[in-house]
């Protein structure tokens, strides 16, 4: 009885310490992750048995999983796998005990395999994660519970979470000629770590836009308004829009594609009028997939307005770059009678000016005075020039009241003063008698009246009637009428 106590003692101890030993040894998989762009894969893993592991990888020959290596040390807890090629295809992994494989396991888990495709016309990066699936293994696979999307640009790292029904991502506002590098991290149902795909990286490579299109200058050319832009010397692109618009804000058109190498783009705009409107220009590149890149600034033409009171010119002009004013200097010219133009004054982004035309007892000041203004940036050599304004200043016409045709050689004749050969234009004076018979006419400025007929016959002493009509250059129409006396002292 005694031996029969002490055999099931012993058989109790023995099952006590085997249970105590299956209760102690607990395999646990922390974490899989893809580590480089080779696709090497590293196991991490919690054990506090003693037996060997084993570790199992799919094969890609057959949908099963085989042994790849065993561990004989229980304090070694990860692994790495470098023949996954995981950054070709998901793999899938266990660790089982192996002694009791079918007590001492891990649940299998798939790495995720990463890719991508760029779109550098809608400047999109797509990236796509799947993970390995084989319809004969045992539904006991890790579940990922979210991912977050790992975004760097030029080694700059920004995070995005998303849920665990994605399995593709959209990153857009792409820019060029930058490197980026992207990878997934995946968040465990089973785990507070987190697993990576394999990491892909794209150096988003294009021609290269212009860091910067500088405007320079808009010249009135007659009807037509000349334009120049720089652009900046890393450009490696070849096209370029010329836009206008009516306003600085408002919408902009096409009005000409331009292709050069050149850095300075020179190019006309046909029929613009710039001496009635302002127009607003810049110039975009365009990159090889058609879409506009860097704009210059914005620049417009310069309208010179002239108004006229007696003598006083007073003159306005709009700003260049009036959208975006910047340090500037203007300078006016002035010319009269179609001579060079001179510098008459200078400012500091100040737009009007008041020309008053002085005048002496001893001079008579009239003819052509014709303006423009030129703009530049401080410290350009490069200067806008503004459309030209031109007005006539005509002469105080003096007209005397009576002339003595008797040969004196004093007042014998009606002469137009100041001398009016010298005025350019169109010209008519024409004499009438009381019944407005024409009995003198000439277009000749340079031609007096003597107070005879055409004849030669003097003209009987009386009243007679002039009418004098100018067309001065500037199209202004100057007409006089009234009374002239003939008498013979």
């Amino acid at each position: 009885m005694n031996y029969l106590k002490h055999i099931l003692f012993v058989l109790l101890i023995t099952a006590i310490g085997v249970s105590a030993v299956y209760a102690q040894s607990t395999l646990t998989m922390q974490n899989v992750s893809v580590i480089n762009e080779q696709g090497h894969v590293r196991l991490s893993w919690e054990y506090d048995g003693t037996e060997d592991l084993v570790i199992f990888r799919d094969s890609l020959a057959i949908s099963s999983l085989s042994p790849i290596d065993t561990i004989y040390d229980p304090s070694i807890t990860n692994y790495t796998d470098e023949s996954a090629h995981a950054n070709l295809t998901p793999r899938l992994y266990k660790i089982q005990s192996a002694t009791t494989p079918n007590d001492i396991y891990t649940p299998i888990i798939s790495t995720y395999q990463l890719t991508y495709d760029y779109d550098s016309c809608e400047a999109v990066i797509n990236i796509h994660w799947t993970e390995l699936q084989h319809n004969d293994l045992p539904d006991n696979q890790w579940n990922p519970s979210g991912f977050i999307i790992y975004q760097y640009e030029n080694g700059i790292l920004q995070e995005t979470n998303i849920n665990n029904s994605h399995s593709s991502y959209s990153i857009v506002n792409i820019k060029e000629n930058t490197n980026y590098t992207f990878k997934i991290g995946v968040e465990w149902a089973e785990t507070d770590s987190i697993g990576f795909s394999n990491p892909v990286s794209k150096f988003t490579e294009m021609p290269q836009s212009p860091d910067y299109i500088n405007a320079i200058y808009t010249r009135a050319n007659g009807n037509n308004t000349d334009l120049k832009f720089e652009v900046a010397p890393n450009s490696e692109l070849t096209t370029y829009k010329l836009l206008y618009s009516t306003s600085p804000t408002g919408s902009y058109d096409t009005l000409k594609t331009i292709t050069t190498t050149d850095l300075e783009v020179i190019t006309t705009h046909e029929n613009s009028n710039p001496n009635a409107e302002i127009t607003y220009y810049k110039l975009v590149a365009i990159n090889n997939c058609g879409n506009m890149s860097t704009p210059s600034d914005i620049i417009n033409n310069i309208l010179l307005t002239l108004e006229r009171e007696e003598n006083t010119h007073s003159l306005g002009w709009n700003y260049f770059k009036e959208y975006d004013l910047p340090d500037a200097h203007y300078e006016l010219y002035r010319s009269k009678d179609n001579a060079e133009a001179q510098l008459i004054r200078s400012f500091s982004n100040h737009n009007t000016f008041d020309d008053e035309i002085e005048t002496s007892a001893q001079e008579i000041v009239h003819g052509l005075f014709c303006y423009y203004i030129q703009a530049a940036e401080t410290g350009s050599s490069e200067y806008s020039r503004s459309n030209t304004v031109c007005v006539y200043l005509e002469p105080d016409i003096f007209i005397p009241e009576a002339i003595t045709p008797n040969g004196d050689g004093k007042n014998d004749e009606l002469k137009i003063q100041p001398d009016l050969s010298l005025l350019p234009g169109k010209y008519q004076l024409i004499i009438y008698d009381r019944w407005l018979n024409i009995i003198f006419q000439t277009s000749n400025p340079g031609e007096a009246w003597n107070g005879r007929y055409s004849s030669g016959k003097k003209v009987p002493t009386g009243v007679y009637i002039y009418y004098l009509k100018i067309k001065i250059p500037d199209n202004q129409l100057i007409e006089k009428r009234g009374n002239i006396t003939v008498f013979y002292p």
